[in-house]
Formats: C-alpha cells, sequence, structure tokens
C-alpha cells in the first residue's frame, strides 16, 4: 500500500459479575456451562504479567487483553460486562479530561484503543469478534458491543504485541529514520475510508512546522486554566498512593513537560503521525474508529521494533479553539496540503527507534472494571 507522507519528498472500585451468562459472588465469574474463574484482582503492572503468562481463558482472557491499550493521559476510562459469549465496553464517563477534551475525542479513542486489543485477543481463544459501535446512541454508556462466534483458535499477527506495546517517552535514535517499508506497513493498519494515517518526516519542513505547534500549544495549555485544569486531572487520576500532587508539585511537572517536548519529544523523534477522519470532530463513533487505528499501528510498529508516543498538545488546543471561538488558529497553520481538505486532524504522535525498553503503565484489576 502507498504511504501517506508529507515532506520535500512527499513524506495515540471493583465490581461483580452478574451479567446475563455470568453469575457473580465477590470476585468469581462463572459462565453458566463453565468453570469458575476468578477475576484478577491486583494492579499496578500486575496486569501485564498476567497477560503474558497466558493465565485465563474465553471471554475472561480477552478482557484481560483489553485493559491493556493505549488510553489518554493512563484515565483508563472503561468498564466492561461480560458473559461467555459477548463483552460490553462501558463508558465511564467519571474519568474524562474535562475542558482538556471538550468533544471527548481523546476519552472516545481510548475506548477504541480496548475495543482493538479485544478483537486483537479473541482469536487466540477460539472467538470471532462481531463490533456495534455505539448501539444504543452517541450519548448512551454502552461504547460498543462484541458479539463473539466459535471458530478457529488461532492467534491474530498482533497477539503478542499486546503485552509488549509501551508508549516510549525517552530520546529516540537521532541517526536512524523510519524505514518505507515500514511507513507503508503502517500505513497499511487504516482499513477504514474515513479514517487515515498521515507521516510526517520530522527533518523537513513539514516536521518543523508540527514540532512548532506543539511547543506553542504547550505552552497554551498551561496559561488557559480550564486546559491546564484537565492537563492535571490526567496527572492524579492514577497517581501512585504517596505521589505529591499538590500546587507546587504540579507546577514542577509543568515545567519539566515543556522542556522534556522540546528537547526529547519533539528534538528526537524520527517522525512525526496524525490520524485525520473525514467528517466531524465531533464524531464518537469516528473518534473510536481512530482509537482503533491507533492501537492497531503501535501494535504493528512494536512487532517492528518502532517506538512511539502521542503528541496530541496541539489537537488539544484545537479542540479547545472550536469548541469556544468556533475556528482555530491551530489548524489553520497546520501545513498539510490541497489533499486533506475536508478532513480533521484529531490525533498526534511521534516515531523513532529508542535505545531501550519502555516502562509498563500501570493498571487497574480487572475485578475494579468488570460490572454488572
Amino acid at each position: 500500500m502507498t504511504a501517506h507522507w508529507i515532506s520535500k519528498r512527499a513524506f495515540v472500585a471493583g465490581g461483580i459479575v452478574a451479567a446475563a451468562g455470568l453469575r457473580g459472588v465477590g470476585n468469581v465469574a462463572r459462565a453458566e456451562s463453565g468453570p469458575v474463574s476468578a477475576l484478577p484482582d491486583k494492579g499496578g503492572t500486575a496486569p501485564w504479567d498476567y497477560w503474558q503468562s497466558n493465565e485465563g481463558s474465553g471471554v475472561l482472557r480477552v478482557a484481560s487483553a483489553a485493559i491493556l491499550s493505549a488510553n489518554p493521559y493512563n484515565t483508563q476510562p472503561w468498564l466492561f460486562r461480560l458473559n461467555a459469549n459477548r463483552l460490553e465496553i462501558i463508558a465511564n464517563k467519571t474519568r474524562n479530561l474535562a475542558n482538556l477534551d471538550p468533544y471527548r475525542r481523546e476519552f472516545y479513542m481510548g475506548l477504541g484503543c480496548a475495543l482493538e486489543n479485544t478483537c486483537v485477543a479473541a482469536p487466540s481463544q477460539g472467538l470471532a469478534a462481531k463490533v456495534s459501535l455505539l448501539p444504543n446512541g452517541p450519548d448512551a454508556d454502552t461504547a460498543a458491543v462484541v458479539e463473539f462466534e466459535p471458530t478457529v483458535a488461532a492467534p491474530h499477527r498482533h497477539h503478542n504485541a499486546i503485552s509488549l506495546r509501551h508508549t516510549h517517552r525517552g530520546p529516540y535514535q537521532l541517526d536512524r529514520q523510519v524505514e518505507s517499508d515500514v511507513v507503508d506497513a503502517l500505513s497499511a493498519q487504516a482499513t477504514n475510508p474515513d479514517v487515515k494515517l498521515l507521516l510526517i518526516d520530522a527533518r523537513g519542513s513539514e516536521g518543523k512546522n508540527f514540532s512548532g505547534l506543539v511547543m506553542e500549544s504547550s505552552q497554551r495549555i498551561l496559561s488557559v486554566p480550564g486546559l491546564r485544569d484537565g492537563r492535571h486531572i490526567g496527572i492524579t487520576i492514577n497517581a501512585p498512593s504517596g505521589t505529591d500532587t499538590n500546587d507546587q508539585a504540579l507546577e514542577k511537572a509543568d515545567a519539566a513537560w515543556v522542556e522534556m517536548t522540546r528537547t526529547v519529544a519533539c528534538g528526537t523523534a524520527a517522525a512525526f503521525g496524525l490520524i485525520m477522519v473525514r467528517g466531524p470532530r465531533t464524531d464518537h463513533r469516528l473518534h473510536m474508529e481512530a482509537g482503533r487505528l491507533w492501537q492497531r499501528t503501535h501494535l504493528e510498529a512494536t512487532l517492528r521494533g518502532l517506538a512511539m508516543q502521542p503528541m496530541n498538545h496541539h489537537i488539544e488546543v484545537i479542540d479547545y479553539e472550536t469548541s469556544t471561538e468556533s475556528k482555530s488558529s491551530v489548524a489553520a497553520r497546520l501545513n498539510l496540503g490541497t489533499n486533506w481538505t475536508g478532513w480533521e486532524p484529531i490525533f498526534g504522535f511521534r516515531a523513532g527507534y529508542a535505545g531501550g525498553t519502555a516502562p509498563a503503565s500501570g493498571r487497574r484489576p480487572l475485578s475494579a472494571v468488570v460490572i454488572a
């Protein structure tokens, strides 16, 4: 598949299972015709270890992959309802970024990421996934319903990448660019005609434009109270016990964030990327499809040894400007060319090759996010 490049050359509290088909007592779930299975109840990095150890089976195994998905600021905005042949992804609307995410774009993209991991994990359990997005409408709590049918068990291509995929926030190698075959493989992850991937050479004028808007937007986020408060929600919502989150600590974290964005995120990227949607940037269905694409892209990158990190500073400012002023000066200065007229940028990231591995982000245990 031809890649979309832009450059001089043309270069994202415990629950009880009691749904139909399952019976719950404490943290134990029973399929109507199957054995008792305990919901994993350890958080932090334990959910990553659980998946990698091949524990669990069936829909519980699939759900244990869903919680390892990418999500905004590690807010983990999901809940799940499970039974033997069905998984529902529920929007936990209390876990949002307030004014930093006025359209809940990042929120629903996180749910889309969880949906993608669900579909990647299912085949290994002999389950074929049939997906219904927003079956009760865009404002209802149910973000997606996945119905499972029996099939021959065979792992998905991205199966082994689930436990290896982590956001790499460190420096990338300055002397290595993203190879053309990798670019083509990443672009091939875009399977929805209204959701595409655009890759930008970080060394060219378009890459400098991208990083310039990111840095400008970083300062804007910190200067606008509503945006800054939303960022601080992301910092504090899952902060480990004992973490200092007073005003002074947050101010220090903000200063470090700007400096790391300048010197590391922008300064060492080999490529930048945008996920583009054809349609309104307020559409939750497009948000979820974009989340699925980001998860697929990151899983594919992981298999190829390519590191990635979301960079949504300017996208968040575009959301803020369009929600408060009806138009965005930042969007107007994105140099994307006429081929992208009618498309909206709704997710940004960087890519490159890193010298080391990234640490796993902590997760809430499955027992905390499976509900009746």
